[in-house]
């Protein structure tokens, strides 16, 4: 028994030995994996102006890579791994005259290539300036504020930095005063405070601009006093408010198109939204549209003249008139387009027109015989409209003529954009002009109708009395 006990011992040490040389092997064996190379891209540009920094040495910690920006700031650096696991590399990044600064790069398993955008350096701080050589603006908290009042950002600063001409902002020794101004602008009071400041110890000074109440365009430039050094024109733009219910309308680029019958044709239809003191809303305002005939786009948003855009499209329901409207609206062909918005006090407010959606042509004449004397004159009168009794579209043609005789008055004309039945109506006279001495002649009259509604000819036959009968 006790043999078989030590044999045990022995088998189970020699298990566990077994088993810690397996560990061993299974740590100190070398990777079967080759190197794997990955790419890391990307920009140095000046902090405070954003020009690119070329010739800047990128330097990638604890692997033999390096690489230099070209003369855009861009650079492009190879790096070999040793697998493919994820890990995370240091970028030290230098250049004279420059901050030495450091960018971390978490390389991400099996990516190739890591895009890093664009990283900022500082320029090193001087201990002393020359004189003032120029004017850069390093920062500017926004470029789009909002006329007073509008809920939105009215105001912005401006940092202006003084140079020598070396590139070294002006020390306290060298401080100038910068005086600042508007040029252009819309004129709605837009200001600008302070309007001169001194240089502070690192060559720099502070404007804000505060809008008006007119929307627009305006530049600022920052000028050294008592001399000719000032800055680059800066653009600031000033937008509008929020919607207002008096300064919001919708129109239709056709007042009538064909669409009663005809599906898939296409009608612009564009809101127009200004604040409340008539300025165009932001760009990117929010408008909902709906229709009570065909279909339409359910949203746009505006652009920087505040107009916002949908497309009406002919289809089904057919439009049967606006319930409550006056005559002739309330008729079946006429449509209802809404637009809705949000005002400044968040509360929804709408606008709407009205949209024809012409039919069929058809055309009618009274009377329908003639016979005329002589010299005789009869009047006609014809009405050339749709299905519905409304108005054409818009470059309809309607022409008269006869094969005998004269005809004059409302014959060859061609229909404008309208809604109104009144262009529906019409009349001309036929004359017997050239009879003949003994017999009777006959005489045909035509009405022929051009229109993307559809074409139409509609003819009408009498006689022409003779001179002797």
């Amino acid at each position: 028994m006790k043999r078989d006990s030590r044999g045990r011992r022995q088998a189970l040490n020699l298990a566990l030995l077994a088993g810690v040389w397996g560990v061993i092997l299974s740590c100190t064996l070398p990777t079967t994996e080759d190197p794997s190379p990955a790419v890391i891209e990307g920009r140095i540009i000046e902090r405070g102006t954003d020009e690119p920094v070329s010739s800047a040495l990128i330097e990638a910690l604890g692997y033999l890579a390096s690489a230099f920006t070209d003369a855009n700031g861009r650079f492009s650096l190879t790096i070999e791994l040793p697998d493919t696991t994820s890990r995370l590399v240091t970028l030290v990044i230098s250049r004279e005259g420059f901050q030495t600064d450091s960018l971390a790069a978490l390389l991400i398993k099996n990516d190739k290539v890591l895009s890093l955008g664009s990283h900022q350096l500082s320029r090193e701080r001087a201990t002393s300036s020359g004189p003032a050589s120029n004017v850069v603006l390093v920062e500017v908290e926004t470029s789009t504020i909002y006329v007073k009042g509008s809920g939105g950002n009215e105001t912005s600063d401006l940092t202006f930095e003084v140079r020598d001409a070396s590139g070294t902002p002006v020390d306290l020794k060298h401080r100038v005063t910068l005086n600042f101004t508007i040029k252009g602008g819309p004129g709605g009071t837009e200001f600008l405070s302070p309007t001169s400041a001194e240089t502070d110890s690192l060559g720099r000074a502070v404007t804000t601009i505060n809008s008006g109440t007119i929307a627009g365009a305006l530049q600022i430039v920052a000028a050294v006093a008592g001399l000719t050094i000032s800055s680059a024109p800066i653009p600031i733009a000033i937008h509008g408010g929020l919607p207002d219910l008096t300064h919001f309308s919708v129109v239709p680029n056709r007042l009538n198109f064909a669409g009663y019958n005809i599906y898939g044709l296409t009608n612009m239809v564009t809101a127009f939204v200004g604040d409340k003191y008539s300025n165009p809303v932001p760009p990117g305002t929010s408008v909902q549209f709906r229709t009570s005939g065909g279909i339409i786009g359910g949203s746009a948003v505006t652009d920087a003249l505040g107009r916002a855009t949908v497309t009406l499209l002919s289809a089904s329901p057919q439009p049967q008139g606006i319930a409550g409207a006056i005559f002739p609206f309330s008729e079946r062909g006429f449509a209802r387009i809404d637009a809705q918005t949000v005002d400044a006090n968040d509360q929804q407010i709408s606008t709407s027109t009205v949209v024809l959606f012409s039919g069929r042509t058809q055309v009618d004449l009274t009377p329908r015989t003639f016979s005329l004397p002589p010299q005789g004159v009869q009047l006609f009168n014809y009405t050339v409209s749709d299905q519905n009794l409304n108005p054409l579209v818009a470059g309809t043609s309607i022409k008269v003529g006869t094969d005998n005789g004269k005809v004059a008055g409302i014959t060859d004309f061609t229909l404008e954009d309208t809604q109104s039945r009144a262009y529906t109506n019409f009349s001309f006279v036929l004359t017997n002009s050239q009879p003949d001495s003994f017999k009777v002649k006959p005489a045909t009259v035509t009405i022929e109708v051009t229109s993307q509604n559809g074409n139409v000819k509609l003819y009408t036959t009498g006689q022409m009395l003779p001179i002797v009968q």
